[in-house]
């Protein structure tokens, strides 16, 4: 049996031999497992009932269905979390800690066409408490440096945004405008959304503050008590004392961004979304989506969030190009064992190793071994 120390060993070199997509895969997967995180696997399809009562919970509404044998109808999934909720068994003082990598289908991209999206991310379901929904961040961030150290984590908490409607007694569609307003950082629209309505002007000023206001999570309550918004819900506030405690203890990299929206209907208090310099696209989502729960009649809280694999391919597809890290050029007159010796070093340090007689293809490094004349 292998100790602990030649299991690590065996793991870098399984990880050194993979694909960057493989690479970055097999890393999330192994920060997941030290959080305690059980893998989750489910079937390409679910029964088409599933997602119909839950549309509204969907980024899209377009599903790809089709019938089985029995004539049931069945959907390709384009969501992984609705599975997950759907088979959680709430107990007492316990959560549920699972991961999972799967492909959904569903429209993406401005075309609007179906693709396959491969993704990687977690949930947390059961009696969720603050440490909980504090670890489901961290590992949020931590995903994203996986990815690159060029990367941001941008926060919000949609009981602020719950808590100002409430004040201004807004509609549904009113709410749904001020979103879209909000999400896009428009403040002249804003100004004259508030102002057709002869909504207090005090509450839009606390709304462009809110817009302006830039700190890390440990940060938040400070800054927020300083803007005296007498309208916050205190649960609100409590909860977020508890997470800039537990986040003051740690490196804080969070940003808070209140344009920061997510889906209003399908979460209900802390969201986040992750960007990484040189994909264009919001790379990571999530948050807390109690909402669900209640909506598919479980009991509990849950939070967690989805990591974009396929939008990586941004990154990725420039080290794809290369065949191996090092090309080792020989010929007739080359000694085998030389050459042998040679590929076995490098292989040793973790580089794959391509033994060619021609330079052909791309390659991050080239080591000469032909010794025929006019290559010596």
């Amino acid at each position: 049996m292998k100790n602990r120390g030649e299991q690590q060993k065996a793991e870098q070199a399984e990880e050194m031999s993979l694909l960057p997509e493989e690479r970055l895969l097999f890393q999330l997967r192994r920060l997941y497992r030290q959080y305690g995180y059980r893998p989750y696997r489910m079937s390409k399809f679910e029964k088409y009932e599933l997602y119909a009562g839950n549309k509204d919970f969907l980024v899209s509404d377009r599903i790809i269905t089709f019938n089985d044998a029995n004539g049931e109808l069945l959907a390709l999934k384009p969501d992984v979390t609705l599975s997950i909720v759907k088979s959680a068994q709430f107990r007492e003082n316990r959560v549920e800690r699972l991961y999972y990598q799967e492909n959904v289908y569903r429209p993406s991209g401005s075309d609007g066409q179906f693709r396959e999206i491969l993704q990687c991310g977690l949930e947390c379901i059961g009696d969720l408490d603050s440490y909980g929904l504090f670890e489901v961040l961290q590992l949020a961030d931590a995903s994203l440096r996986i990815v690159s150290e060029n990367s941001v984590l941008c926060f919000s908490h949609l009981g602020i945004l719950k808590s100002l409607f409430g004040m201004l007694h807004a509609s549904e569609l009113q709410q749904k405008q001020l979103l879209s307003l909000i999400a896009a950082r428009n403040l002249h629209e804003l100004s004259a959304f508030f102002e057709e309505r002869a909504w207090n002007t005090g509450l839009l000023r606390d709304v462009e503050a809110l817009l302006t206001l830039s700190c890390p999570l440990a940060h938040l309550p400070e800054k927020l008590g300083a803007l005296e918004l007498s309208w916050l819900e205190e649960d609100v506030m409590q909860e977020l004392r508890l997470l800039a405690e537990l986040s003051s203890r740690t490196e804080d990299r969070t940003q808070f961004d209140f344009s920061v929206i997510n889906d209003i209907h399908y979460y209900n208090g802390l969201v986040f979304q992750g960007f990484v310099r040189g994909v264009s696209e919001k790379l990571l989502s999530g948050g807390r989506y109690d909402s669900l729960l209640t909506r598919m009649d479980r009991k509990g809280a849950a939070a967690g969030f989805a990591v974009y694999i396929s939008l990586l391919e941004q990154l990725l597809r420039p080290q794809e190009d290369v065949e191996a890290d090092v090309l080792l050029l020989y010929d007739a007159e080359t000694d085998p064992k030389e050459l042998q010796a040679a590929a076995d070093a490098m292989r040793r340090e973790g580089k794959s190793v391509s033994a060619q007689r021609r330079a052909e293809g791309q390659f991050a490094q080239v080591l000469d071994l032909r010794k025929e004349a006019g290559h010596a």
